[in-house]
């Protein structure tokens, strides 16, 4: 037992508020059944990128010296079970690599990667293979100081958004598409002034897009939609009612799933339907952490994202039941 009135007074809101969280966890629909960490060495090794390609799977993310460090590489692994894993490739595409995404298509694996040089500048870069082992020679993406995220394939079509590396007021954030995955093009402003970040895409079921903004210096994120062609998004910007940062979202069997990380500094699993987001799972995570992405394994789903609850900051893999099996 935790005898709080023996303690620090910030270390006793501390453990009230880790205490509180656990007990709202237990009252989630879903938990994780099992939770392993899968890369620690001291590093700060973090923002993740999962998928399933040619019967493996590949998960990506970059290792650094610290957050904000100068010193960011990407490191690639992959494995036969998500169970044992090894390292398949390391990406130095420029002076500090950040945020790896990855695409499957059933030809081509594709690996995106945005990063910054000595001067601070920003630059966003591709590479791909088509066997597993040999990659493409890097190509940069899109814009200088745009920042590529959360690329995704509809009808043959590549669809991502790019938000800009400026002052708050001069933020925007495009929605880009591209035919073949490395050529990319605009086709609309999402937003602009709003100090936009990262914005993840999903269709729904009638091609309406919509939208999850990051607002950098906001806890609330926001959500837009636009309907086809996309080249004109809703004037009404509804807010997410949580926080978002680093968020993807999925639909696994009829079940929209986003993730991000919480104001409180988790990693949160949502399900979003008819506009809204409702708590589903809570994984082991604190402080910097989250930067989640999933794969469907059977009844279970597959969640990789990073944390710094142990200490260290180490990349996670956790197994996760989809809502059809909770369901009463």
């Amino acid at each position: 037992m935790v005898v709080l009135h023996k303690l620090p007074a910030l270390l006793t809101l501390v453990l009230i508020g880790l205490l509180l969280e656990v007990g709202h966890a237990n009252e989630l629909p879903a938990k994780p059944t099992s939770v392993e960490k899968i890369f620690a060495d001291g590093k700060h090794n973090a923002f993740t990128a999962f998928r399933r390609w040619n019967n493996e799977y590949w998960l990506a993310f970059r290792r650094g010296g610290s957050h904000h460090a100068f010193n960011g590489e990407i490191v690639l692994l992959r494995s036969s079970d998500a169970v044992k894993w090894e390292e398949a490739s390391r990406f130095n595409f420029i002076t500090d690599d950040r945020d790896p995404q990855l695409v499957a298509t059933p030809e081509r694996l594709f690996l995106y990667s945005p990063g910054k040089d000595k001067s601070d500048r920003m630059w966003s870069f591709v590479t791909y293979t088509d066997d597993g082992q040999n990659w493409s020679k890097p190509q940069k993406v899109y814009k200088d100081q745009y920042i590529f995220w959360k690329p995704i394939v509809k009808n043959g079509r590549f669809y991502a958004t790019a938000h800009k590396r400026a002052a708050p007021k001069e933020r925007e954030v495009h929605l880009i598409t591209s035919t073949d995955g490395i050529n990319w093009e605009k086709i609309s402003t999402i937003s602009a002034g709003n100090s936009e970040s990262e914005t993840t895409l999903w269709f729904a079921p009638d091609d309406t897009l919509t939208a999850f903004r990051r607002t950098k210096h906001s806890m609330t994120g926001h959500i837009l939609e636009a309907s086809p062609p996309y080249k004109n998004w809703s004037k009404e910007i509804r807010p997410a009612g949580v926080h978002l940062a680093g968020h993807c979202i999925h639909t696994i069997a009829g079940t929209n799933y986003l993730i991000s990380r919480t104001d409180e500094e988790r990693t949160m699993i949502y399900t979003y339907e008819n506009g809204a987001l409702t708590p589903y799972a809570a994984l082991p995570s604190g402080g910097d952490c989250s930067y989640a992405e999933v794969v469907q394994a059977g009844d279970d789903m597959l969640v990789s994202y990073y944390s710094t609850h142990e200490g260290d900051t180490n990349i996670y893999l956790a197994r996760v039941p989809l809502k059809s099996r909770v369901s009463p």
